[in-house]
């Protein structure tokens, strides 16, 4: 009786719904898509991110708080291509809130926006480490898919809210402005990097690298997800001497040292490269983070 009480009063629950008035509760899975969804939906939505900006978003654990969100939430947009496949399956599990499964108006994969890189073919194993066969899912550090993404999310808020889909096309062509003039800013400022070879911690920036124009050639990570062993770091030492490197790019929760002892070998520059909004202090918006990453770039020089 009991069971059959809580499950009467769940399905009840769901389908109250919001207030007329009240704003639109969105759920992200990263800190850029709850800044594009605020952009967008401004005082019609209340956007939060489940991951902080300071975190690798490929790791979260679904605490108490998490399920609260998801339980009461009107939509989850998440970055998907697998980024959130180890632990927002059971969240969802957890939150029991039947809006926010894939197939669902509430659930929005924004990877199906966009052109992925990286896709797999083939066969894929745990020996090649963390993969993700779908393809890399770091697309957001490519400002040019800030547009197909906030456009996607303001096409779902109006499906959800129709009686402000004015107010949404309105913002989403303010979103669209100043993403234009920053990329005329971006561009101009990342010129003298085109064509530069640079190495990353991860293999998160051929997406910033694709998008300035700028060539990766290798990881401190031997596999993706791998820790880097003495020997990989000696390979590496002598790779970044032959290709005239000009830096190492590397995101601030991942561990310094290993890079900074290729740096220390060859004489390139360390560049913290905040990978979110919210990574470092300062960057509260979309736009804010590539400013900041743009900065990070000035400041070790083309040298």
């Amino acid at each position: 009786m009991t069971r059959v009480l809580t499950a009467i009063l769940t399905v009840g629950l769901l389908a109250v719904g919001r207030p007329a008035d009240a704003a639109l509760s969105v759920l992200t899975t990263t800190t850029d898509l709850a800044a594009i969804a605020q952009a967008v939906g401004g005082e019609l939505v209340d956007a939060e991110s489940l991951t902080p900006g300071t975190r690798d978003p490929h790791f979260a654990e679904a605490r108490p708080s998490m399920i609260r969100k998801i339980y009461g939430a009107d939509l989850l947009l998440v970055v998907g291509a697998q980024l959130e496949i180890g632990w927002l399956p059971a969240a969802l599990q957890a939150g029991r809130n039947a809006r926010l499964t894939p197939g669902n108006p509430g659930y929005l994969d924004l990877s199906a926006t966009v052109r992925l890189l990286d896709v797999r073919t083939g066969e894929i194993s745990r020996a090649m480490g963390d993969v993700h066969a779908a393809g890399n899912p770091h697309y957001w550090l490519d400002p040019r898919n800030g547009r197909p993404v906030a456009r996607a999310i303001a096409a779902r808020l109006v499906e959800l809210d129709p009686e402000n889909a004015g107010a949404y096309q309105q913002r989403l062509g303010a979103f669209e402005q100043q993403l234009d003039q920053g990329l005329g800013r971006w561009r101009a400022a990342m010129a003298p990097f085109a064509g530069r070879k640079f190495l990353s911690y991860h293999r998160s920036m051929i997406y910033l690298a694709d998008a300035f124009e700028f060539e990766l050639v290798g990881e401190i990570e031997p596999l993706p997800g791998i820790s880097p062993t003495a020997s990989h770091l000696a390979d590496l030492v002598n790779g970044v001497r032959a290709d005239n490197v000009a830096g190492i790019l590397i995101e601030p929760f991942y561990d310094p040292k290993p890079a900074e002892f290729v740096g220390r070998q060859t004489g390139a520059p360390v560049i913290v490269m905040p990978q979110s909004v919210g990574a470092l202090p300062g960057i509260a918006t979309y736009f804010d983070l590539f400013d900041a990453i743009v900065a990070a770039f000035a400041r070790a020089g083309t040298t």
